[in-house]
């Protein structure tokens, strides 16, 4: 029996995710979650309803669970304040992705999309975002509410804490340490610890704010 999942957000993100989990081809997409009701959002197969999140609340069905929708990690940490705990959040991984996962630890609601590559020995925490053909080196440690976006390589030993986001095309060399809340520039190339609430551009990267 398939999973009934409902997605949070409604916008571009959204979207993509919705494909990732057709792709995955193990969840039924019964509705967009945002803070108001809105339009139908139409695909070829047919049209999927926003609803708010006070109608979710309000609905109990058999094999419910979600799934993050939105790109931006202040909204992902009041997502998971809001609903982690309450509703079952799986991670859901596209088919094409690569890695060690008998030697992996994974939590839960993690987004992974196509052609992401994990090697081994990886710690991850809940409610990340990977974008399309990023990678993750060996004895890496991720937090919580992360954005990786597309190509994005994180090397060897890192530790990233929580809720950063990491922009296209960016590299963090192994074994330096993200702080949280963070923004690492598009393509930024990372040779050095990077403090929690800041953000780095460049290359080398160097802290603008």
């Amino acid at each position: 029996m398939k999973k009934i999942l409902y997605i949070l957000g409604a916008g571009g993100f959204a979207k993509e995710v919705y494909f990732l989990a057709k792709e995955i081809g193990q969840y039924e997409i019964a509705a967009f979650v945002d803070l108001q009701v809105g339009e139908p959002i139409a695909f070829a197969e047919g049209s999927i309803p926003v609803i708010s999140d006070d109608d979710l609340y309000r609905i109990q069905v058999p094999n419910m669970c979600l799934a993050i929708g939105v790109g931006d990690p202040k909204i992902i940490e009041r997502l998971r304040q809001k609903y982690l705990g309450r509703y079952e959040f799986p991670n859901l991984m596209h088919p094409s992705v690569i890695g060690d996962f008998s030697n992996m630890s994974m939590g839960q609601g993690n987004i992974i999309t196509a052609n992401v590559v994990f090697t081994t020995h990886i710690t991850i925490g809940d409610l990340n975002i990977f974008n399309l053909n990023s990678t993750i080196g060996h004895d890496v440690q991720i937090g919580s509410g992360n954005v990786v976006n597309p190509s994005v390589n994180i090397s060897g030993g890192v530790r990233l804490g929580d809720y950063n986001m990491l922009g296209v095309n960016s590299v963090i060399l192994q074994y330096k340490k993200i702080g949280s809340y963070t923004v690492i520039g598009a393509c930024a190339f990372v040779n050095k610890d990077v403090e929690s609430h800041v953000t780095v551009v460049g290359i080398p990267a160097k802290k603008i704010s």
